[in-house]
């Protein structure tokens, strides 16, 4: 029998309340406590907008959205690109700031290469000197591996133990990097206690109540359309036993077992 954690997240949409004056002498000394004020989060890393958040007086709990499939680890690794109410207007209730790797409109990072002046490149013997000699570079993280172009993986789904060691170090190994195989969905289940998103327990090949190859991969607090479906029919929803093609980013392996993924595209077969 099967084995999955798999749940589903609704994001809460919260209703940010203005305060309005009453009438009267209006005089603000009459109000027992100044209101606390939204400051200026977007930009800054998720660590430092919460920082800033709470020292303008805002004690209570700060609603952060986005965060990928494997949610915020390191909330320095994220920065905020949104946030809810703007700049300088009064909080009404919980702020909500969204966050994500970079920010669409931001400006790209340089692409200037540094040079360290202490270890200079050298051409090797009988080669011209006047040529560049390029850096010996691991794989590039855009490279999609595969059962056909990558041994590690080809052992890796064939059949270790969920828990074998052997996942856990091809998670350390290609964390980040983007994988492609055939496999199934083995279970579906509500992410927390909502029904509009969910996680999907994966394996390797078809489909079947028995066989259970490889590692048990996990789409954690996703929803119908973050699979990005793509194929020539394409259903209305997916269900458990469904076959189909994923392309995902490794992410860690979990102590549950798990080996995390996030979806970048799953096509129908």
């Amino acid at each position: 029998m099967r084995v999955s954690r798999v749940a589903a997240g609704l994001v809460l949409m919260l209703g940010i309340a203005g305060c309005g004056g009453g009438e009267g002498s209006g005089s603000s000394a009459d109000n027992s406590s100044a209101a606390a004020l939204m400051p200026d989060v977007v930009g800054l890393t998720l660590d430092v907008a919460l920082s800033d958040i709470k020292r303008a007086g805002i004690d209570g709990e700060v609603e952060v959205l986005g965060g990928g499939a494997f949610g915020v680890v390191d909330e320095s690794n994220w920065t905020v690109c949104t946030q809810l109410p703007a700049a300088g207007a009064e909080i009404g209730s919980a702020p909500r700031v969204t966050v994500d790797r970079s920010c669409p409109g931001a400006a790209p990072e340089s692409t200037t290469p540094t040079t360290d002046e202490s270890e200079p490149t050298t051409a090797p013997e009988g080669t011209d000197a006047t040529q560049t000699v390029p850096p010996t570079a691991e794989p590039t993280a855009g490279e999609i591996l595969t059962a056909e172009n990558n041994a590690d993986f080809a052992a890796l789904l064939q059949g270790p133990g969920e828990c074998d060691e052997s996942v856990s170090d091809f998670a350390t190994k290609y964390e980040g990097q983007t994988i492609e195989f055939d496999g199934n969905v083995a279970y579906i289940a509500p992410h927390g206690g909502y029904d509009t998103r969910f996680d999907f327990l994966i394996y390797a090949g078809d489909y079947s109540e028995s066989a259970v190859p490889g590692p048990s991969f996990r789409f954690t607090d996703e929803n119908y359309y973050d699979l990005n479906l793509t194929g020539p029919s394409i259903p209305d929803s997916i269900s458990q036993g469904a076959n189909l093609r994923f392309t995902a980013i490794v992410g860690e392996f979990t102590e549950g077992c798990l080996l995390l993924l996030e979806p970048v595209s799953t096509r129908v077969r």
